[in-house]
């Protein structure tokens, strides 16, 4: 069977209780984070196989996120230990409107510094798909790593997807972080990207030019996600399918883009779509619509993993 192979960082998310600023939250939650590890959850409750490639810290919140995805269905063999770094953590505050402000403590994050030799019992075959983001890439030991990884998806055909996730308060050189996000899209087929990112990666402000960017890289694929007015998936053969979003109460929009992703890449996994026939007869207009409500029905609880459906609960958005 398939599977969703997901790489990159894996963090607690200490949410604010209530709303208001982090400088005057008095509590917080523990929940499990890290937006690949998001994709990988979403997309396994959406019936997909799930694995995950990270490394923790020796303690115990490296245990709490080990111990969390092991429940969620996730192989988690390749999620190493490691007691010279930390695992990260990132405390999060919360807006009226389930806006976020994070502060991330990952200066010594045991996810930044995993190495290719972690990873060479992974195995990566035909119908498989990767997908990672750009927080774990500042580092020239997680970049070899994944290199490593990406060469060996390409090596098998599998399909393999990124998601920028632009965190600028984890980069020193915002110039540095574009350069690298431009170097990892020419190594994917599918991007998943907000259209204010899409901005400033391409400094154009037009969406529909902007993507075409990705195009003569060679990806075959964008998803561009408006926050609550929806998403729009382009495909490199100038086709492309606009979703408005659904109207639903918003409490959090912790892990929204993540489920947006993990629905996207659960629909092609499940209609079998490969690297060579990304661009097809497919129901594109379904696909995105399904990933956006994916990322809707997140929204209406608090936490990530903790707020996803299952496809019956999905597809019962906007009904």
């Amino acid at each position: 069977m398939s599977k969703l192979v997901c790489m990159g960082e894996l963090l607690i998310d200490f949410q604010s209780k209530g709303s208001g600023t982090l400088k005057n939250t008095d509590e917080f939650v523990k929940k499990a984070g890290g937006a690949p590890a998001n994709v990988c959850v979403q997309a396994k409750k959406l019936g997909c196989e799930g694995m995950y490639l990270s490394q923790v810290g020796n303690d115990a919140f490296g245990e709490f996120l080990i111990d969390t995805l092991k429940s969620e269905g996730i192989d988690t063999r390749f999620i190493c230990k490691n007691s010279d770094y930390d695992t990260s953590l990132a405390f999060v505050s919360f807006g009226d409107g389930g806006e976020r402000q994070f502060s991330f403590y990952r200066r010594t994050a045991a996810d930044l510094y995993f190495t290719p030799d972690q990873f060479y019992g992974v195995t990566l075959e035909k119908g498989d798909v990767l997908e990672f983001g750009s927080v774990a890439l500042s580092t020239k030991e997680a970049r070899r790593a994944h290199d490593y990884i990406i060469q060996k998806a390409h090596d098998s055909g599998a399909v393999v997807c990124f998601d920028p996730n632009l965190r600028f308060n984890l980069w020193g050189d915002r110039d540095e972080l574009k350069r690298v996000v431009h170097e990892y899209a020419k190594k994917a087929d599918v991007i998943k990207v907000g259209d204010d990112e899409l901005a400033f990666l391409t400094e154009i402000d037009d969406t529909d030019k902007a993507v075409k960017v990705f195009f003569g890289y060679g990806v075959r694929m964008v998803a561009v996600t408006r926050g609550a007015h929806g998403a729009k998936l382009y495909l490199s053969d100038g086709r492309s399918f606009d979703c408005k979003g659904f109207g639903v109460k918003a409490v959090d929009t912790t892990g929204a883009g993540d489920s947006f992703f993990g629905g996207l890449i659960a629909e092609i996994m499940r209609l079998g779509i490969s690297k060579e026939n990304i661009v097809g007869s497919y129901d594109y207009g379904v696909i995105v619509e399904f990933a956006c409500k994916c990322g809707s029905y997140t929204t209406t609880n608090f936490g990530a993993i903790a707020a996803m459906g299952d496809r019956n609960k999905i597809l019962k958005v906007g009904e």
